[in-house]
């Protein structure tokens, strides 16, 4: 399937979705936000702001994964609110009217706005009104419901607004406090985003295959005395070209002992003849994230030490991504990760005089993997969602159908730690793919990028 089958279908302003998919959604979290409290309440969540760059420039405006879920919307300034009034739920959107004139911000300046005339029918929201009358909207609203949902702590500047308006709900009240409850909407917001739906698996198998394809793009263009930025440039050139609207996150390309930075971001060294270069790197297609790990042999071919590290974190990789199924907790892809990777450890002499089973009592293993396995992906490349029970946070959480995760193990040979055979130092190895649980097992999104080792020297071919 090509990424045209996918894209944005109503308008320059939504996608990647129908209208009615983002109004169940709406309806969905109300319905859940209902079974919290028998009161009336209304429910806020803001798009966020432009930032500046520098000067009067702009860094280019993605609104906040929450917003974008519940509407596909993805202007700034933009609030949208639910509300469960008198037995009756609906939502309502406050955003920047048109703006036609020559005045610098407008858009003869920045580009075309939905603007309020065109917002309900577009995006299927009950009411549009002016940004600029929200306050006395949010005023007139908490007049009239004893609970809000507002998730302090992510816009502070809004926090103070809100503040000051439950401040003065409550003074106008001369009795009991008006809003008697504030609650933070994303406990089951998240939760609903944690089960990908049909529509939102469709999008990230796509976004998994174009990363896909980036990596193999920077298989190719792999070269002794290249720079990393290069090889950077290749890989997100390809995510562009297929129609990926950006990086997922800022690409990891490191060569040679920079493996061994786990969140290296420099990207400016010259690739050397005999090291490996590990790229980390995924593509954002229609608002969700891809993330992918590989190695690759700079000059072609792996070196017999280089292939022994590397063999071991692909055995622990396929063990993890084994480990992934219904029922399943969400820890049990690492458990069956680092016993294998404890194995490992003994078999290239790195830990001596140990069994597995001290390994993993003592964990002896994060000297050298000093990460988890997995993590939520959606929308977010750290997506939302809880990794442990709501009543029993000691318990993982069971993975369900439609959970995507990543499984990422490791192995991380610094150059200069003396624990390590010196043939090993200096080599960092992470395999990291994207996985959906299945009702049946699993299916791994980013398959079509190889890691076995002669699948991998194929590609990067002979570069001496």
């Amino acid at each position: 399937m090509g990424n045209s089958d996918l894209m944005q279908k109503n308008s320059p302003f939504f996608g990647p979705f129908s209208a009615a998919t983002y109004r169940q959604r709406r309806h969905q979290l109300l319905k859940e936000l209902s079974r919290q409290t028998s009161s009336d309440f209304v429910a806020f969540f803001w798009s966020g702001s432009e930032l500046i760059r520098n000067n009067d420039n702009h860094y280019a405006f993605r609104a906040q994964s929450d917003f974008l879920y519940l509407t596909g919307f993805s202007e700034p300034d933009t609030m949208l609110i639910l509300q469960s009034i008198n037995g009756r739920k609906f939502s309502r959107l406050a955003l920047r009217p048109r703006d036609l004139s020559a005045n610098r911000g407008s858009e003869v300046w920045e580009g075309e706005r939905l603007g309020v005339e065109r917002a309900v029918k577009t995006l299927g929201v009950e009411e549009a009104f002016d940004i600029h009358q929200v306050s006395s909207e949010v005023e007139a609203l908490l007049a009239k419901v004893p609970q809000i949902f507002w998730s302090f702590g992510e816009f502070p500047e809004w926090d103070l607004k809100f503040t000051r308006w439950i401040g003065k709900a409550n003074t106008l009240s001369r009795g009991l406090p008006r809003i008697q409850a504030i609650g933070d909407a994303r406990i089951q917001l998240h939760e609903m985003r944690r089960v990908k739906t049909a529509e939102e698996i469709k999008v990230m198998r796509e976004s998994g295959r174009i990363a896909s394809l980036g990596h193999i793009r920077a298989m190719k263009s792999l070269r002794p005395g290249r720079f990393e930025y290069e090889i950077a440039s290749e890989l997100e050139r390809e995510f562009k070209k297929l129609g990926a609207s950006d990086v997922a996150y800022g690409s990891i390309v490191a060569g040679g002992n920079n493996a061994c930075t786990l969140h290296y971001k420099t990207n400016r060294e010259r690739l050397k003849s005999g090291d490996l270069l590990l790229i980390d790197a995924g593509c954002e297609f229609e608002t969700y994230a891809s993330d992918i790990t590989r190695v690759y042999p700079i000059a072609g071919k792996f070196s017999p030490a280089q292939a022994e590290v590397y063999n071991w974190v692909l055995k622990s990789q396929l063990a993890a991504i084994a480990a992934c199924r219904p029922g399943a907790q969400f820890t049990a892809p690492h458990e069956a990760a680092v016993k294998v990777l404890a194995k490992g450890l003994i078999a290239l002499g790195v830990i001596k005089r140990k069994s597995v089973g001290d390994i993993l009592k003592h964990k002896l293993w994060r000297r050298y993997m000093p990460h988890g396995t997995s993590h939520w992906l959606g929308m977010d490349v750290h997506d939302t969602g809880t990794y442990t029970e709501e009543k029993n946070p000691m318990k993982p959480v069971r993975l369900r159908a439609g959970n995507v995760l990543t499984i990422e193990p490791g192995i991380y040979f610094r150059k200069d730690d003396k624990s390590v055979p010196p043939k090993y130092r200096g080599i960092g190895i992470r395999i990291e793919d994207d996985v959906l649980v299945t009702t049946r097992g699993h299916e791994v999104l980013t398959a079509p990028c190889p890691k076995k080792i002669s699948d991998i020297e194929a590609l990067c071919g002979p570069k001496m």
